[in-house]
């Protein structure tokens, strides 16, 4: 369901003219859909429409607004640690990860947004290469304004794990993932780029958007999550032809998730 003016709705694309294909394409999706898979499909045709800056933006705003709600449940409504929060914490973790040397992308919820549609979350996740004596150096980067205890860390790249740390400052929880030797991991992180989120001028190391269809499908394997499985479909609508669908076919049979695959594909109409 391509728009036959615009195929892939390009970034060079107006937003007016990236619009217009929206009702095109949506007004040939829509057939017999239900009223929630209707409304479903309009979001993810209006972030093809908004293009990546406006998504980024809408992100960065999401972060801040989920925030303000969870101080207003905790009694502290009116009370931010600071605008552009996710920005903020990403800075902190990225400039110890790379005053290091250590490899990482972003993956998760927020790379999916980036990639996608704009999803909302506290929790941001990134996959590392690092040894136990990398994994002490960065506990000390970190600290204090991250609980990120050395004994933790050390242990979570011993074991090719993950661990959890949390920014005093934002709140806002990073989980850091060991990669160790697993081959796709690795090969992710090879084909890392650099990526702005919306308008802030900063570039992170993000995975690509066909490494966040395998990653969202491979965690899904066993658990099949809706969650999971919504914000690789985001991806795959919003990128459509421009990814290669070579390389994720491939990656998707050497690691079981080719069916998954597949059924990701046709939903998402490509």
């Amino acid at each position: 369901m391509m728009c036959e003016n615009h195929p892939g709705l390009v970034s060079d694309t107006s937003t007016v003219e990236r619009a217009n294909c929206v009702i095109q394409i949506t007004n040939e999706a829509i057939g017999n859909l239900s009223s929630q898979e209707r409304d479903r499909l309009m979001q993810v045709h209006l972030a093809q429409a908004r293009g990546p800056v406006r998504n980024g933006d809408l992100l960065r705003q999401g972060v801040d607004r989920a925030l303000d709600i969870r101080n207003a449940r905790a009694g502290e409504a009116g009370v931010r640690p600071m605008d552009d929060a996710l920005i903020d914490m990403l800075c902190a973790v990225c400039d110890a990860l790379e005053k290091l040397d250590i490899p990482y992308a972003v993956t998760g919820s927020v790379a999916s947004s980036v990639h996608g549609e704009p999803f909302s979350s506290l929790d941001v996740d990134l996959v590392l290469l690092a040894s136990a004596g990398d994994a002490a150096r960065l506990s000390t980067e970190l600290s204090p304004r991250f609980y990120a205890p050395e004994d933790m860390l050390t242990e979570a790249a011993r074991a090719f794990s993950f661990v959890n740390v949390v920014d005093n400052r934002t709140s806002l929880k990073v989980d850091l993932s060991f990669i160790g030797s697993n081959p796709f991991l690795r090969l992710a992180l090879e084909r890392r780029m650099r990526t702005r989120i919306g308008s802030h001028p900063r570039e992170f190391w993000f995975v690509t958007p066909e490494d966040v269809i395998l990653m969202k499908l491979l965690w899904r394997k066993d658990t099949r999550s809706q969650k999971q499985w919504d914000n690789a479909l985001s991806v795959a609508r919003v990128q459509g032809a421009r990814m290669d669908w070579k390389y994720l076919f491939e990656q998707a049979k050497n690691l079981g998730i080719e069916e998954d695959l597949v059924k990701l594909r046709d939903e998402a109409g490509i």
